[in-house]
């Protein structure tokens, strides 16, 4: 059985293993996503503060997406909610699952309960398909900065609800 709910606290310990094996596999490439180096303590105050949601199978946390708001302690480049931690099990990479996960997250929160006009979201420039996995989905291209602290230049892309 499939479904989709908003993650609480309570799933920090599943959601730092699909998380912390997740990003293991940027590891070989020269980016520094925060993520790669958080610990269990990080992720259970992210929960706490950050709107994330996960796509389930047969009970299995499969993929996950967190919403920066514009309001919160990490916001994004516009006044918009921004997609931070975007995730699918490496057991289950390339099988379609990030794609469910972001259409039920704008279905169903985006556009329903936040009448979100548009998201943001941020990856690095020299990861080697992240970009055009993200211009698959629909977004485009706003803009390119180097943030204090990482190895990458971050590309920042826009999707139109």
């Amino acid at each position: 059985m499939a479904y989709a709910r908003q993650l609480t606290v309570e799933d920090a310990a599943v959601y730092y293993d699909v998380l912390h094996r997740s990003y293991q596999t940027d590891r070989p490439y020269p980016i520094s996503f925060s993520a790669m180096d958080a610990t269990l303590e990080d992720e259970e105050k992210w929960l706490a503060e950050t709107p994330t949601y996960g796509w389930f199978e047969n009970d299995r946390l499969i993929s996950a997406i967190s919403l920066r708001m514009p309001w919160g302690n990490h916001p994004g480049p516009k006044v918009a909610p921004h997609i931070g931690q975007f995730i699918t099990d490496p057991d289950y990479a390339h099988q379609g699952y990030a794609k469910k996960m972001l259409h039920w997250v704008e279905e169903e929160v985006l556009k329903k309960q936040l009448k979100a006009p548009f998201v943001t979201l941020g990856t690095a420039n020299t990861h080697p398909w992240l970009k055009d996995m993200y211009l698959h989905l629909g977004f485009h291209i706003i803009g390119e900065k180097q943030l204090p602290g990482k190895k990458h230049k971050t590309i920042f892309l826009q999707k139109d609800l």
